[in-house]
């Protein structure tokens, strides 16, 4: 119990003040099961990634992370309380990245992560030199193409659709010919699967973009790095002192999907 506390603690401290911007309107919606290991051979933690497709931008995050923040704002518009939170019996969300592309300009991405702070970096839209390969899959009912890449010292297999005229994906997957459906990496930490696909959503894409603190992606690595290894130590490094740290030694948490500094792993 206290652990969930301290989970759902640190999740109001970030988005009891939140400000989302509206950056664009959606117009097709991928959800995906996410499926990822604290390391290799380590039990799979379960979550859900959306892909939002809007006119000019792409919008992805956790979808229980972006879902228990908008109810926490409004039961705290309605003077509610922690327990009428807990009443809705909603899953603890464990993804806390979001990525928006084609911003703040068109040809780059911004990415934000809370973890007990809250972190800003944009960066250019990386190229995938993508493998097209030989196979086929079907995957709520389109037919997938296979390709696969390396990227920031992670390898990918992925499928594809060409019917979906996108080339998007799910996290920083992109450039393919049709929207990637499913993506795995060859070491087995990461897998995302789509699950649904909406069209015509007719939505603000909206993000929190204010009261973030700008950091370099090299410098985020190593503070993710660095909780991996000694959580106490890293919420000293973040300045943080009003949290205490209720886990026997450092918690679980996801492996790096990608490596700015691989030499320093």
């Amino acid at each position: 119990m206290k652990q969930v506390l301290f989970i759902l603690s640190i999740f109001i401290s970030l988005h009891c003040s939140a400000q989302f911007r509206t950056v664009d309107s959606v117009l097709y919606r991928f959800n995906y099961a996410m499926k990822y290991t604290a390391d290799e051979g380590c039990k799979k933690f379960d979550d859900e990634m959306v892909v939002d497709i809007g006119k000019n931008k792409v919008h992805n995050y956790g979808y229980w992370d972006v879902r228990n923040s908008f109810l926490i704002d409004s039961i705290q518009s309605h003077n509610g309380d922690i327990a009428d939170y807990f009443a809705m019996g909603t899953p603890v969300a464990l993804y806390h990245a979001q990525i928006l592309k084609n911003y703040p300009s068109k040809g780059r991405l911004t990415y934000t992560l809370d973890k007990s702070k809250s972190f800003i970096y944009d960066e250019p839209i990386a190229k995938k030199n993508w493998t097209l390969e030989e196979g086929d899959t079907t995957i709520l009912g389109y037919t997938c193409k296979k390709a696969n890449c390396t990227f920031r010292h992670r390898s990918w297999k992925v499928w594809y659709a060409l019917d979906l005229p996108f080339s998007e994906g799910p996290w920083k997957l992109d450039g393919l010919p049709g929207m990637i459906l499913k993506a795995e990496d060859t070491k087995g930490q990461y897998l995302f699967e789509c699950i649904g696909i909406k069209e015509h959503v007719n939505q603000p894409m909206q993000m929190q973009l204010s009261k973030l603190i700008r950091i370099t992606p090299v410098r985020l690595e190593r503070l993710i790095k660095l909780a991996s290894k000694d959580y106490p130590a890293y919420l000293k490094a973040v300045g943080e002192t009003k949290i205490i740290n209720p886990y026997k030694g450092t918690p679980k948490t996801a492996c790096l999907l990608e490596y700015y500094e691989p030499n320093k792993k």
